[in-house]
Order: structure tokens, then C-alpha cells, then sequence
């Protein structure tokens, strides 16, 4: 493909949750621990000490996911979207290795997922934040568990326990991804649909490591209205989008529905 200018057209910002519905491990820094710490800790904020799920955690698990759903991954390597010079949309969304194809920034930006506070609860209820029963329950760690685990050399018979920690199932975290449309690919704001069919994947498989021992299971919980800022809104002054409308799963979702609004938010499909 030649190189061309493309111009920015909006950013559509897609809110919601993560719970956790079974309990959860992506690791964390182990350079601070101490005897009698745990083996394999979780990933936390280093201001408040409190667990997250890392942005790159999970934009990592969902282009994994679409790229065995859309046959990109191969046998002693991972996948890096279209094979040859046209965009598709693992390479519109994720990007590609470096000199591979000037197809612009990757258009999904992943968010870190912090702990559902009192404030961010949608529904008007009054039920408490996650942070809120995080402080009510004793553990072994705010907001986590510690499991027991062992494994066994199948040769020596040798047993070697081991403790992981564990975000707590019923956990629940702020969601929040962002997608960048340019006037590069026609109807770019059909990616939308593409974000949705890894979220439905990752629902369906599990999240961070030991997923086929049970961890990592996940409900996503999404705003049926997107947030849209156009290139006139920031050049207006306006500077942030708030998705709203109830929360709802996956399969409650209108994809069709939000890419019509969103293309006619941004002035009509890119050309």
C-alpha cells in the first residue's frame, strides 16, 4: 500500500466492568518480597497498594483471543495481523511489528482497571463498592486470597508447595477502553464490533495465568452508550466523554446500533 495522509476523526470511549468470577492471578513485581511472603503475587498499584488488572494484561489476552478466533497465530509464533499489505482489523487495532506496514497508531487503547469505588456504582443502588467489601472481609490480603497449591514431579514423585495470591471472586473493576478512528480504512468505526467479539471471547475463557485450573474467569459489564468525542469537540475545548446508559452484558449489546450512532456522531463513515 502507498503511504498517504490520513486525518483523526474521533475517539469513542467504551465503559463498564470486570468481575471476577472466579478468583483471578495476573502477577506482579516479586523484587519486594519477603520470607514468608507469597510465591506468586498479583499485579498492584504501587500508590495505593491495591490490586488491578494491567491495561496490557488485558489488551494482551483480548488481540490473543481474536487472533486464534481469526487463524493468526501459528505453530512457534504469535500473529500480527493481515499477511500482506491491506490492514485488517487485528492490524488496525493492535498494530503491527515495526516495519510492517504504515497503518498509523494502533486504534485500541486499554485502560488500567482499577477497583470499583462508591461513586463509579451506575445503577443509583446503594450497595457497597468493591473496595468497600474488600475492608469488611478477613483475609490475607486487602482484596485477595492466598491458595495453596502443589506440584508434583510425574518422574521423582517429588511434591513442591507453592502459595498464590488471588484477586477475590465477586472483585469488581473500572473498565474503560478507548478506540481511535482515523479517515485511513473505510468504516473504521466498525471495529466496534471487533472489541465486542473479544470481550464475548474473554468471557468465555479466562483472564491472567492458570486459567485451565479454574482462575480467571470473567463477566464484562458494558454502558449501552459509547462516549464520542469528535475532532471538533477537542478543538471546541471539549475534552472528555462519558459512556452512560445502563449497564448490560456483552450479548445485550446492539453492536449495529452503536456503529450507526458513532459513524453518525463522527459526520458519516470514513471514505
Amino acid at each position: 500500500m502507498s503511504e498517504r495522509a490520513f486525518r483523526f476523526r474521533g475517539h469513542v470511549v467504551v465503559g463498564g466492568e470486570l468481575i471476577c468470577k472466579t478468583g483471578l492471578h495476573i502477577g506482579g513485581n516479586r523484587d519486594s518480597l519477603v520470607i514468608g511472603g507469597h510465591d506468586l503475587p498479583v499485579a498492584r498499584d504501587p500508590a495505593t497498594r491495591l490490586p488491578i488488572v494491567p491495561g496490557s494484561s488485558l489488551r494482551g489476552r483480548l488481540r490473543a483471543l481474536l487472533e486464534m478466533l481469526r487463524g493468526r497465530v501459528r505453530f512457534g509464533g504469535g500473529g500480527d495481523g493481515a499477511d500482506g499489505g491491506e490492514p485488517d482489523a487485528l492490524a488496525l487495532l493492535f498494530g503491527r511489528p515495526s516495519g510492517r506496514g504504515g497503518f498509523g497508531p494502533s486504534r485500541l487503547l486499554v485502560r488500567d482497571a482499577l477497583p470499583v469505588e462508591s461513586e463509579e456504582i451506575a445503577s443509583g443502588k446503594r450497595e457497597k463498592s468493591t473496595l468497600d467489601w474488600w475492608r469488611m472481609l478477613e483475609t490475607d490480603g486487602l482484596g485477595t486470597e492466598v491458595k495453596a497449591e502443589t506440584a508434583v514431579n510425574r518422574v521423582t514423585a517429588a511434591a513442591t508447595p507453592r502459595h498464590v495470591e488471588r484477586v477475590l471472586a465477586g472483585s469488581r473493576f473500572r473498565l474503560e477502553l478507548v478506540l481511535g478512528l482515523y479517515d485511513f480504512w473505510p468504516d473504521e468505526e466498525k471495529l466496534l464490533k471487533d472489541v465486542l467479539t473479544s470481550l464475548a471471547l474473554l468471557e468465555d475463557s479466562y483472564l491472567g495465568g492458570h486459567g485451565s485450573r479454574g482462575y480467571g474467569r470473567v463477566e464484562v459489564k458494558l454502558h449501552d452508550v459509547p462516549a464520542v468525542s469528535t475532532a471538533k469537540d477537542y478543538e471546541s475545548g471539549r475534552r472528555k466523554a462519558v459512556p452512560g446508559g445502563e449497564l448490560k452484558g456483552i450479548e445485550e449489546i446492539d453492536a449495529d446500533r452503536w456503529v450507526a450512532t458513532v459513524a453518525e456522531r463522527l459526520g458519516g463513515p470514513s471514505a
